[in-house]
């Protein structure tokens, strides 16, 4: 398993020196060999888009996020067509601020063009509630739609599938319990293996 980190690629067991971090009694420590996977697995790189069409749709979204006078987290984003090959349709863009199984949670900005869809999935472990930083998105919740504009809080439960369209560019905060590999189940097969994510 390859992890990049500051643009350069390193197996999982070089990369743990660069994964290191503080505790509360200000030593340092290094996370485990099977927590680097863990974060390798939940960047998705084969369901990512490269290159100059990456750098564009990253250019774009910057430009609308800095036109609503937001500052986004210095994090590398996800810029996820989720292997579709038809982003600004199906995808979205990710910046993921904690994701913490041992405090049990996770909280990431979800960001999506005018009419691009985050398709229809649901989640066996993770709960999650979204809280509409700005636009609007369509949502379509157990088979039921509904729109939600800035301000707007919607919980999703378990096993409840769930989908957001755009109408026009919107950002949404996503605070949930922590997000874990092959807990994202999608209608469509095509996602992933045979539909899980």
């Amino acid at each position: 398993m390859l992890i990049q980190c500051s643009g350069r690629v390193y197996s999982a067991e070089q990369a743990l020196p660069l994964q290191r971090k503080t505790n509360n009694q200000g030593l340092e420590t290094f996370p485990t060999l099977k927590e680097v996977k863990k974060m390798a697995e939940l960047e998705r790189k084969d369901y990512q888009i490269w290159g100059e069409e990456r750098k564009e749709a990253l250019r774009k979204s910057k430009e609308i996020i800095e036109s609503w006078g937001i500052r986004m987290p210095e994090v590398e984003p996800q810029v996820l067509d989720l292997g579709l090959g038809d982003f600004y349709k199906v995808g979205l863009i990710e910046y993921w601020i904690a994701n913490s199984e041992k405090e049990g949670y996770c909280g990431k900005f979800l960001f999506v063009f005018d009419n691009q869809t985050c398709p229809y999935h649901h989640h066996n472990f993770k709960h999650e509630t979204f809280f509409i930083l700005k636009g609007k998105v369509k949502m379509v919740v157990a088979g039921k739609e509904t729109v939600k504009s800035q301000g707007d809080v919607l919980a999703m439960e378990q096993g409840t599938d769930h989908s957001f369209t755009g109408i026009g560019p919107a950002l949404l905060l996503e605070v949930s319990k922590p997000c874990q590999p092959n807990d994202n189940i999608f209608e469509s097969k095509k996602i992933g293996e045979n539909g899980i994510l």
